[in-house]
Order: structure tokens, then C-alpha cells, then sequence
């Protein structure tokens, strides 16, 4: 077979299917030359998904006739002269690919003009071939019309995904990126319908409100060149996938292993394996830093100090998450049935705490706020629950929703949890208490959970995590496969005060636990350790295991759903909660308190009505 010099058609082709993979790689890299061109208004119009036809205006710098013929040339670009200007990128494209990719595979007319101009200039090519150069009346700026997408590569074509499945993920490109550009307005037409329209507005956190209309989480951490700023959601709010968390270099919207992971080991136990948080962070340092020339799509980066960023993202969300106390607001409430079935303590001024408390190592007296009383024959009654959609943000919903709007926030009033009026407990597992014309619900054992994990942390750091023996050792049967996986994880288990002996080939007898846990389920937690799977390398990742184990402990250690606590008990509790780190969520994620608002509890009733 002999060697030849492909075609320059064949080239533009193949270099089109590195550049140009789907119709949101078109709206991708036509945005990006608009961000460019220093556009403040961006409209992209599409039809049947981007399969028909796509279609970018802007109201940018525009170009002249030389310079739009020159644009759909290969490697011509206004953004890199030399090969140092790749080390200090500060534009979207530097490439020079994006036209002519574009052009091989389409039918392409572009439309121009420059603010000197007198007239516009269009240009038409088909698969690559130039058809037509004309002028005309035009505004500032320029549009680029994109007919047929790979009408000249059917192969290509029939790979596409459906045009509601296309447009799905134009939509949430274009979310996506305008948080990094809140100066710009985003609109985004569908068949004539618009479903996107995103203001200008003055900063990135203002842009987050338009699309994650939730309760957010502040991330700000800024060290050794490198900054981190955004918003993230409850742990409880976490998704099966990361496509809900948003990630931008430097502006740039990108796909990367180590930050999801940063980000993840910055959740600290509260993830699943298999669950990813929701929000967006931005993370900007020096052009030298990063390279963003290592993938044809520009959506993969490489750091020049992988470390350095790896452990300033993880501290930049690990201190946003330990600030987490608000209650997650519910925003679909199902209609409860409420009834008088059994009387129940009477509400009154709690009285002064017992000298002892048997679960709570602080008993407190109530709030200063009087807790008026109320007549002693009413409870609650197991609400009558009808489904209802699990959160996710508005992108990700399906391309019929309605479009984007910007809420206006209220502001943000501090919470304590000693601020609560206790009511009393539903279900035997759910504090009910009332807050500033608010229902206020707290899971008792989350929080509880929450309480002692921070306890037993907070001794292992101060060195003073002490071992209470047991006057009579407790003995555990189990298989001997799982005595020989908790022996391999004795010494670890040791550091956390669990001390533990294999009496035989089956049995464990258990010696200590540690001094700060009251009432540790010791047989239930130590089955339980044993029996689970352990991964390969967690010697290599102790804390990560540290920290499992330590959620295993608090869980074990606190009240559970079916007890009994007293009012004093319950107040002891929200002040140990207004202590703690991460309140707002127990050591597996899952949420801690949640609020309705008073107007949802109207409409239980129909007094919206």
C-alpha cells in the first residue's frame, strides 16, 4: 500500500470529527468565539436539536471581509502568535480549528460586520467549499448559521442521539457555562420556543440563583495563587451522577477526575460511593498553571501542581460543608391527614434540667422565649404521603419546562437550633418544633449521629479519645472469615478505643469502647463492621476508613427511631447541635433538619385558597 498526502477535504473531515462531535460541540465552540469577541448578549436559536439547523448571534466585535474569509481557514486564529502565548491563554478558543471543523461537515453561512464597517459581509460554504461572498446591511457583531450537521458524513450522522436528547444537552451547556460569564445574557430559542433566557447580572453567585434555585452552601478559599469560589448543595440533595456539579478553570468549563474527587473527599463521610454533589465551584489561578491544550474539545485540563490544587479544593468544600446548620427547605410538601388519636406530655415552660441525663451529656435549659401552652389531647397522626418529584436543579429537567427566571432571595437569617420552640415528637424518630412562622422537623437520631461523630473526632484530634473497659467483656459470634477481617483492622480499630480479642476461630469478645460514647451498640456495631466488604488500598486511605468507621460509631451510640425523649433531652440536644460542626447534616449525608414554610402548611388546608 502506497503513502500518500490526504485531500484537504479529507483532513477538514477528520479533523471535524475530533472537534466537532454532536450538535452541543457546534454551540460550544460558536459561544466561545462569541465570549471572545467580547459579546454582552448571546442568542442561539435551534431547530429539531441542532440535527436541522443551529444558529449563534452576538453582539461582539464582528469581523471584516478579509477576516471572515480568513476565519474558516485552518490553524487561523487571532488569539496565539507564538508558542509561549499557549502558556498564558486567556481566551476561550486559540485553536483556529472551530470554523473550519464546523464548515467540512455542514452547510455554513456567516454574517458580519465590525463596528468601522459601512456593511456587513456574508459568506456561505458547503462541506468545506467556499459558495458565496456578498455584502450586506447588518448590525455590529455576527451570526453563524449552521444547516444539516454532518450532511456530508452520514456515518457520523446516525450516531446522533435524539434531537430531545441533543437539545437536552445544548441546554445544559449553555447553563453551564454563563456562571462564568454573569455579565452576559444567555438565550436559547427551541422550534420557536424559548426555553432559556439568563440576564446579565453583576456576579457569579447572582447567576448561581438563576439556575440552582435551592438553598446553597458558600464556597471562598483563596491560597498560593490558586482561588476557589462557588456554591454547593446539602449532602442530602446529592445525585447518582456528577452531572450535577459544575466545574470551571479559569472560565473554562471542564470534565476532571482529581477535582471530583477534591471535591467528594471534601464531603468527608457524608457521600456514597456512587453519589456526586450538586452546585458549581470556579476555580481560577495563573494561565502557567493549567494547560488547556490537551484535548481537542478543551474540556480536560492538566495542573502543573495537581497536589497544591487538589488539597485547596478539598479545603476549600470540607470548610464550606462544616458550616452547613440550615435547615434543607422542603419546596413539595404532600398534603398530611393530622388527627386527635392519644393524649400527649402537655406543652409547657420546660422545667430545669435533672441533675443527670442519660443520653445527653449537657443538659440545657430551654430558650428564653416562653413556650406557651397548648391543650394536652392533641398529636400527631402518620401523615398520608403521595409521591412527589425528588430535588434536582432546574437544568436538569426535560426541554419542556418552563425557562429559567431569577428569584429574588430573602435574606438569610442565622439559625440556632436553641432558637426552636420544641413542640414534641412525631412518629417516635421527628422533633416537631416552630421557628419564625416556620414548621421546623429534626431528625432526632441524625442529629444525635451528628453529635457524637464530631465528639469522637474531636477527642482523637486533641490525642484524648480514652478507652472505657467493660467490667464484663462482651462476646460477638460470627463467621471466620469476618474475625479475620476485623483482627487485619484491630491496631485501626484500637485508635478509635474499640478494643477487640478473637476468643476463638468464630467469636470476638469486645474489652473497650470508647469513653465519650454512653450508650454504643457494641455487638450490632462490631457485626457490622465485620460483615462489610473492605476495600482494596484502605491502608493507603486510613483516614478515609478512620472516618467510616467513626460514622459507624456515632450511629451506634445514638438514640434510634421507636425512643423516647424527654423535652429537657430535646433541648439538650439543639444545644449541643448549635455547637457542632456540620449540624445541618448527620455523618452519612442525610439531613438533619428541614423547614416548610408556613404558606406550604396553608395549603394543606386550603387556606390559600
Amino acid at each position: 500500500m502506497k503513502i500518500k498526502v490526504l485531500p484537504d477535504t479529507v483532513i477538514n473531515q477528520i479533523a471535524a470529527g475530533e472537534v466537532v462531535e454532536r450538535p452541543a460541540s457546534v454551540v460550544r465552540e460558536l459561544v466561545d468565539n462569541a465570549v471572545d469577541a467580547g459579546s454582552s448578549d448571546i442568542f442561539i436559536a435551534v431547530e429539531s436539536g441542532g440535527h436541522t439547523r443551529l444558529r449563534v448571534r452576538d453582539n461582539g466585535c464582528g469581523m471584516s471581509r478579509d477576516e471572515a474569509l480568513l476565519a474558516f481557514e485552518r490553524h487561523a486564529t487571532s488569539k496565539v502568535s507564538a508558542i509561549e502565548d499557549l502558556h498564558s491563554l486567556t481566551t476561550m478558543g486559540f485553536r483556529g480549528e472551530a470554523l473550519a471543523s464546523i464548515a467540512a461537515v455542514s452547510k455554513v453561512k456567516l454574517t458580519t460586520r465590525t463596528k468601522e464597517g459601512s456593511v456587513g459581509t456574508t459568506i456561505s460554504f458547503k462541506g468545506g467549499k467556499l459558495v458565496d461572498v456578498q455584502s450586506c446591511a447588518w448590525n455590529e457583531g455576527t451570526e453563524i448559521e449552521i444547516d444539516h450537521l454532518f450532511f456530508n458524513t452520514p456515518a457520523r450522522r446516525k450516531f446522533l442521539k435524539s434531537p430531545r436528547a441533543e437539545l437536552s444537552r445544548i441546554r445544559s451547556w449553555v447553563a453551564h457555562s454563563s456562571l462564568a460569564r454573569p455579565n452576559v445574557r444567555y438565550r436559547l430559542v427551541s422550534d420557536g420556543d424559548e426555553i432559556l433566557n439568563l440576564p446579565a447580572v453583576p456576579s457569579m453567585t447572582e447567576r448561581g440563583e438563576q439556575i440552582f434555585p435551592g438553598d446553597l452552601m458558600t464556597v471562598s478559599l483563596s491560597e498560593g495563587g490558586l482561588s476557589v469560589q462557588g456554591a454547593l448543595g446539602h449532602p442530602g440533595e446529592a445525585l447518582a451522577d456528577a452531572t450535577g456539579l459544575i466545574v470551571l478553570v479559569n472560565g473554562r468549563l471542564i470534565s476532571d477526575k482529581l477535582v471530583m474527587r477534591a471535591v467528594r473527599d471534601g464531603y468527608d463521610s457524608m457521600l456514597k460511593d456512587r453519589e456526586f454533589p450538586v452546585g458549581y465551584l470556579s476555580i481560577t489561578m495563573p494561565p502557567s498553571m493549567v494547560d488547556v491544550n490537551v484535548h481537542p474539545q478543551k474540556s480536560e485540563v492538566r495542573f502543573s501542581h495537581p497536589d497544591q490544587m487538589f488539597a485547596i479544593v478539598k479545603g476549600a468544600v470540607l470548610r464550606a460543608v462544616r458550616s452547613i446548620r440550615r435547615p434543607m427547605i422542603a419546596t413539595s410538601v404532600p398534603a398530611p391527614a393530622i388527627a386527635v388519636v392519644a393524649p400527649v406530655e402537655k406543652i409547657s415552660s420546660p422545667p430545669p434540667p435533672p441533675p443527670v441525663v442519660s443520653r445527653f451529656e449537657w443538659p440545657i435549659p430551654a430558650p428564653v422565649q416562653s413556650v406557651p401552652a397548648a391543650s394536652s389531647n392533641v398529636a400527631f397522626a402518620e401523615p398520608v404521603v403521595r409521591e412527589s418529584a425528588p430535588f434536582q436543579p432546574s437544568f436538569f429537567s426535560e426541554p419542556e419546562s418552563p425557562r429559567y427566571v431569577t428569584q429574588s432571595q430573602p435574606p438569610k437569617q442565622s439559625f440556632r437550633f436553641s432558637d426552636l420552640r420544641y413542640i414534641g415528637q412525631l412518629l417516635q424518630c421527628y422533633l416537631v418544633c416552630e421557628l419564625r412562622d416556620k414548621l421546623v422537623v429534626v431528625d432526632m437520631h441524625a442529629a444525635h449521629e451528628r453529635v457524637n461523630y464530631n465528639k469522637i473526632r474531636a477527642a482523637r484530634a486533641k490525642h484524648v479519645l480514652n478507652v472505657q473497659k467493660l467490667l464484663i467483656p462482651e462476646t460477638v459470634r460470627l463467621t471466620g472469615e469476618q474475625v479475620a477481617v476485623l483482627l487485619d483492622q484491630s491496631e485501626m480499630l484500637r485508635d478509635l478505643a474499640l478494643e477487640i480479642e478473637a476468643v476463638n476461630d468464630d467469636t470476638i469478645a469486645i474489652h473497650g469502647v470508647p469513653g465519650v460514647l454512653s450508650h454504643l451498640d457494641c455487638a450490632a456495631l462490631v457485626k457490622e463492621i465485620a460483615a462489610e466488604p473492605v476495600s482494596e488500598g484502605w491502608r493507603e486511605r486510613l483516614e478515609e476508613r478512620i472516618d467510616h468507621i467513626t460514622a459507624r460509631l456515632a450511629c451506634h451510640a445514638s438514640v434510634r427511631s421507636g425512643d423516647t425523649i424527654s423535652r429537657v433531652e430535646a433541648y439538650a440536644l439543639f444545644q449541643q447541635l448549635d455547637e457542632a460542626d456540620t449540624a445541618g447534616a448527620c455523618p452519612h449525608g442525610r439531613p438533619v433538619v428541614a423547614e416548610f414554610a408556613r404558606d406550604s402548611v396553608e395549603r394543606w388546608f386550603g387556606r390559600d385558597r
